[in-house]
């Protein structure tokens, strides 16, 4: 039967062990599964264990064997147990990352390839509406849009992206949606039948709402990026340059906030 000091030394060198694996960086979610089993099960069974020995010891001067071996079966069920949580947490954050990483790659793809559609030239715009000031008739023709395929298929595992660049993700595809729910007005009956001027200023809202999702997507495609090269730090850091120019400003305070 091991004495008390050298039950006291085998914490000592749990707490060592544990403590070693915190300096190393790639062990951190194996040192945090251990740090909780030591504050939860191995320390609090080491403490009753001492005062239980303290407190027989001087009357029995010899356990019986039994007690021994069932205490050193407890060990081996501690450690196996300890071993299938790191393992299944590291499969878990594995598995994780694997899915942030792909969904990631498939909503910049999407958004990247789109962001040059939603842009209008100036110029062409410009066109336009003189054209609308000219023939009171005259009403461009809206084509039907839809930049968000990828982004509906993957919206059920959507929580496994960052709070560093969900919002700005949400955002842009919200913003999206509303150009492509106003492009359907302007193309109704109601619309065709109204007023040039309301259409002139309907159509210019529609415009300025495209413009936005652009600079949404753009602040999107940079928190994906920055996030993809240097993690959270790197987001951040394009979130709190964002806070200085108007287009990530609601951005940078609805995520700093957190």
């Amino acid at each position: 039967m091991p004495s008390i000091a050298e039950m006291v030394l085998f914490s000592a060198a749990l707490l060592g062990v544990g403590l070693a694996l915190l300096i190393w960086q790639k062990a951190r979610l194996a040192a945090r599964v251990i740090a909780q089993f030591l504050i939860t099960i191995a320390l609090p069974l080491l403490l009753v264990a001492t005062v239980a020995v303290m407190l027989v010891r001087p009357l029995l001067p010899d356990l019986d064997p039994r007690v021994s071996q069932a205490m050193i079966a407890g060990l081996v069920i501690a450690i196996g147990w300890l071993t299938t949580t790191i393992f299944a947490e590291l499969e878990n954050r594995r598995e994780r990352a694997e899915k942030l990483r792909d969904t990631h790659k498939a909503l910049y793809a999407e958004i990247g390839t789109t962001l040059d559609g939603l842009l209008n030239h100036e110029e062409h715009v410009s066109r336009i509406l003189q054209r609308m000031s000219k023939e009171k008739d005259y009403m461009p023709f809206i084509p039907r849009e839809k930049h968000d395929y990828v982004y509906d298929a993957v919206l059920e595992r959507l929580e496994v992206l960052p709070r560093q660049t969900i919002d700005a993700i949400v955002a842009y595809y919200s913003q999206v949606k509303s150009v492509t729910l106003f492009a359907e007005d302007l193309r109704s009956d109601w619309v065709a039948r109204a007023p040039q001027e309301t259409r002139i200023l309907m159509y210019k809202d529609y415009i300025q709402m495209r413009i936005q999702a652009f600079r949404f997507g753009m602040h999107a495609l940079a928190l994906i990026k920055a996030y993809s090269d240097g993690g959270v730090k790197g987001a951040e850091a394009v979130i709190t340059e964002a806070a200085n120019n108007q287009g990530g400003a609601q951005f940078a305070r609805s995520q700093g906030s957190e």
